[in-house]
């Protein structure tokens, strides 16, 4: 997409006619929308001196993501505030305005390399922190969310069914008969539907921050109602297969220590919701990683082999692994 300063300084005018604006900065590590810190000034006393102006390439998402943040931000969970949202009708897409959250990643300025070398830390501090932040969210009332969400837009998905429904119109799109054979092997044994919360769908390092020892998480487009194993299989999918750059020596080391995160998130989730039953998570495992395959071949057609680096090309050959033993189907990497 292509936006200009003026646009972005009119979108927030039309929050805020009063407001003036410094220059707009790019923000970096998304793969889909466009995102731009702006400095403000002359905007009501409870909106930050700099917010973040986000542009969704899909209307439909784009409304539903804004939404969900809304509504979570508004029941106290910690995510930026969204002041203002509506459609952008010159790339049928979405855009919104946020607080600028200054916290970071909970794994910034890391390399491959650098992360093993803190990996001791990482192991004792990540996982429990994944957890907290999961749990904080799982304990939220789901019905205002699913109010917000059904009164915005309809055709989006919002629960795993959803999910599986439009993976599997992914999956033929894609011309991926093998992940297709493999959904619907996963769909004669869904789980019976029971114990939904509000669920992330994309909790991983890079869309948590630290603020000052609080924890804020970022990105809801992949925000559903359901059962908790959703997030945590998707949690434990990345963990246990670091998309890290690493030299080829270091490689079982960066998987080993990738695994061995994966079960301390699990369990230190599990110690905090011990009423919360995993029985389903290999299913999520298995639903997730036919999203990572999908999203894979789409990316690799639109960008070239290199899939314009999204870690999932990286996480691509275990998922296909994990969805082959968990259906009985070949599912080609």
């Amino acid at each position: 997409m292509t936006i200009t300063t003026d646009e972005i300084e009119d979108r927030l005018r039309q929050v805020w006619p009063d407001v003036a604006t410094g220059p707009p900065v790019p923000l970096a590590g998304g793969f889909w929308a466009e995102m731009f810190r702006v400095p403000v000034t002359g905007q009501p006393d409870e909106v930050s001196p700099e917010v973040v102006v986000r542009f969704a390439p899909h209307r439909a998402m784009g409304a539903k993501e804004a939404e969900v943040q809304r509504a979570v931000a508004a029941a106290g969970f910690p995510t930026p505030s969204v002041w203002a949202s509506g459609l952008d009708e010159e790339r049928d897409g979405w855009w919104s305005v946020t607080d600028f959250s200054p916290g970071a990643p909970l794994l910034a300025g890391l390399d491959g390399v650098a992360v093993l070398r803190r990996a001791p830390s990482l192991l004792r501090t990540l996982p429990v922190q994944l957890a907290d932040a999961a749990t904080a969210l799982h304990r939220l009332d789901p019905a205002p969310v699913t109010a917000a969400v059904q009164a915005t837009e309809t055709g989006v998905a919002w629960s795993a069914r959803d999910v599986l429904l439009q993976l599997q119109v992914g999956a033929e799109a894609a011309g991926r008969s093998d992940v297709v054979a493999a959904l619907d092997a996963l769909a004669e044994n869904q789980p019976t539907p029971g114990g939904e919360v509000v669920s992330h769908g994309d909790l991983h390092p890079f869309n948590v921050l630290d603020r000052d020892g609080e924890l804020v998480v970022l990105d809801w487009t992949g925000a559903v109602l359901a059962h908790p194993c959703f997030d945590l299989a998707f949690t434990e999918l990345l963990l246990a297969n670091p998309p890290l750059g690493l030299p080829g020596p270091l490689r079982p080391i960066g998987r080993a220590a990738g695994r061995l995160l994966a079960r301390r998130f699990v369990a230190s989730y599990a110690r905090a919701n011990p009423h919360v039953s995993l029985d389903r998570l290999a299913w999520f495992r298995a639903l997730h990683s036919a999203r990572v395959v999908v999203e894979a071949a789409n990316l690799r057609t639109v960008h070239g082999p290199g899939g314009a680096g999204h870690p999932f090309l990286t996480v691509a050959p275990a998922a296909a692994a994990h969805l082959s033993a968990a259906t009985g189907e070949a599912v080609a990497t």
